[in-house]
């Protein structure tokens, strides 16, 4: 079974919905999450709430009440609203490396439990050498300084600058082809289906589920995973 979803980083809904797409992945159903953007037009370095059309205060309240058991919903709208390029980029390369529900976690994670302006590439490359490069047991090195760092030991120079958190240019954009065009097929995609709408949940009987029924979509076949988990280990 695969189920895709389109989520959009800075949407509160879609930050439920990857928390239902984990429940799956858990479980043992593979989930082909898409980054998209909703807003292309945000300014680079982020939208003040002030300035914002979005009527906040009722989306938080609305994922609040759809949020089930274990499910954590925002404690509060961003008091910026982050250009997710650069999000959304570094996320689209993370699927070359290996990292990307450990990217998309930390993403959502930063925005809606943080609190912080992800609209600079500096802050998202953070982010990115988290999920590649977990700090280091620095135990051996304080008793012999003269040992070196597993990154330095690396003799592959692509690999340490993308584990240091170079997968996306200093503008905030892809910095492979395949990641441009991850993102170019994504946006495509969406834009195609019956009503641009974040999240959108595609099951493998390829019906497209916006917005509220993609989210009860979710919930339905996470509890349906965890139940076939159940009985396999019973088995």
């Amino acid at each position: 079974m695969n189920v895709i979803v389109y989520g959009d980083f800075n949407c509160p809904y879609s930050y439920l919905a990857s928390q239902r797409a984990d429940r799956l992945i858990r479980s043992g159903i593979a989930v082909d999450w898409r980054a998209v953007e909703h807003d292309r037009e945000l300014p680079a370095t982020g939208l003040r709430l002030a300035a914002s059309p979005v009527d906040w205060d009722r989306e938080i309240a609305e994922v609040t009440a759809l949020a089930l058991t274990a499910e954590r919903a925002p404690a509060g709208p961003p008091t910026v609203v982050s250009n997710t390029m650069a999000a959304t980029a570094a996320y689209a390369e993370a699927i070359s490396d290996g990292v990307a529900d450990q990217l998309r976690r930390a993403v959502f994670r930063a925005i809606w439990v943080d609190g912080a302006n992800l609209s600079s590439g500096y802050e998202v490359r953070r982010l990115v050498t988290a999920a590649m490069w977990p700090p280091e047991d620095v135990t051996d090195q304080l008793a012999s300084p003269d040992i070196p760092s597993r990154l330095i030991q690396d003799p592959d120079l692509t690999r340490i600058t993308r584990r240091s958190g170079g997968t996306i240019q200093a503008d905030g954009g892809p910095l492979s082809t395949d990641g441009w065009q991850r993102i170019r097929r994504w946006r495509h995609d969406w834009l195609a289906l019956p009503g641009p709408i974040v999240p959108t949940v595609i099951g493998p009987d390829l019906v497209a589920r916006p917005g509220l029924d993609g989210l009860r979509y979710l919930a339905e076949l996470a509890g349906a995973g965890s139940t076939r988990a159940r009985l396999t280990a019973a088995a």
